[in-house]
């Protein structure tokens, strides 16, 4: 049986509708992150429209995927529990809001389809900032840099690293529209200065890293299956070496030593990595005591909560909102403890091999882009927090990627007990 038939059955004409509701959606996302709740009204009116007009498919598409409710079922869960019930409760409804509505846009849409979305709402966030862009002051570091129409330099490095990886993916498609093919170069040509006008270092590893593995996820799917094969071993010969290398510079302290020495030089950055390993150490204080259920889900950073206002006073950071310990595992752990650690983990792991699975099959570079946004989002866990909050671009990609790879699990489960059946006793 030929892996790609099982994708093969997800002929869908493209849906004007579904396509213009996750636009619209979309776009309320990026300006909830630029700090206007009128976003958050955008994104959730943009498919309620749907749901009135389809809502018994609606209904269906919401609930196919079971695994993608873990941990907003554990969201929930933790208002028993929580510092802050109130609180807990309201971002775990808007996080369950924010997976229904990306199991839906993916339901009615083609991956082709919702990368060409994503590129174009991307498109108009990189205009505004570069229309209405502001500079502003790190919190962290001290120093001033371009914010765009966003509250920190990292969430608009984010938004312009996914809108790189998507516009370029619309752009090599020769099956997309030239008028969207058109305006992902545009979006291209946009969003790599102002990616580097964030001074973002990490970021622009980040977004160099991820188009790197949108092009070789792309290259890769189209190889027979022994060039695959062959391509491993070739790369498995590279690699392995320098993972021997990197093993032993590790065990005799000079790794760390060479780390710390270009996180100072090449980066930019004082050894603490602009205060994170401060943050990071408080966390695992926390953390240490309560392991098994956290603070609460969102409740950890809310005001009259000693420590975290401790921590707002020594970063200097004055509005007393949108921070975080700039690390996903640790303000996971914090807030759910860590069974809520492994809830995330588990999530994100099956997703990242059913995309993988789903790009080989699909042999598009729209799959391939699912592929890189989920390495960008995993790439910048260990300094940045992007996932799970509620109403935010790297959660719905986080559950989008991971309801398209449910869809071609269970395609693929379905045709090999086709295939079985069908063989003679």
């Amino acid at each position: 049986m030929d892996a790609r038939s099982t994708l093969a059955g997800d002929t869908r004409p493209a849906d004007a509708l579904a396509w213009s509701a996750t636009v619209l959606c979309l776009l309320g996302l990026i300006i909830t992150m630029a700090g206007s709740s009128v976003g958050a009204i955008l994104f959730l009116a943009a498919w309620v429209m749907m749901g009135l007009a389809r809502a018994g498919q609606c209904l269906r598409l919401v609930c196919r995927a079971p695994e993608l409710w873990l941990i907003g079922a554990l969201a929930l869960a933790s208002t028993g529990w929580s510092m802050a019930p109130e609180v807990t409760l309201r971002a775990a409804a808007e996080l369950l809001l924010t997976v229904a509505i990306a199991s839906l846009a993916t339901g009615f849409l083609r991956p082709r389809d919702f990368v060409s979305a994503l590129a174009v709402s991307l498109l108009c966030g990189a205009v505004a900032a570069a229309l209405f862009g502001r500079d502003g002051v790190d919190g962290m570091a001290g120093a001033r840099v371009f914010l765009g129409i966003f509250a920190s330099k990292n969430m608009m490095a984010l938004f312009m690293s996914l809108l790189a990886i998507f516009a370029l993916a619309t752009l090599l498609d020769r099956r997309q529209p030239p008028v969207l093919r058109g305006l992902a170069a545009i979006g291209l040509l946009l969003g790599l200065p102002l990616l580097l006008l964030a001074h973002s270092a990490g970021a622009t590893l980040t977004t160099a890293a991820s188009l790197a593995v949108l092009l070789a996820m792309g290259g890769f799917a189209r190889l027979a299956p022994r060039a695959r094969l062959a391509t491993l071993a070739l790369g498995a010969a590279i690699v392995l070496p320098g993972i021997v290398l990197v093993s032993l510079l590790a065990l005799n302290g000079t790794l760390g030593e060479e780390l710390a020495a270009f996180v100072v030089s090449g980066l930019g950055k004082d050894p603490t990595l602009t205060g994170r390993t401060v943050l990071w150490q408080i966390a695992l204080d926390e953390v240490a005591h309560r392991p098994l259920l956290g603070t609460g889900y969102y409740a950890f950073w809310q005001h009259g909560n000693l420590l975290a206002e401790a921590i707002w006073r020594s970063f200097s950071i004055e509005s007393r909102t949108g921070f975080h310990f700039h690390n996903t595992v640790l303000e996971f752990a914090v807030e759910l403890g860590w069974p809520g650690v492994a809830a995330l983990l588990a999530t994100l792991l099956l997703a990242i091999v059913r995309a993988v699975r789903l790009a080989l099959a699909d042999r598009t570079m729209a799959s391939a882009a699912l592929v890189a946004a989920l390495f960008c989002l995993t790439a910048r866990m260990a300094g940045e927090v992007d996932t799970p909050y509620p109403f935010a671009i790297g959660t719905f990609l986080m559950f989008a990627v991971a309801a398209y790879g449910a869809d071609y699990a269970r395609r693929a489960e379905g045709a090999v007990a086709m295939w079985r059946a069908a063989q003679p006793a």
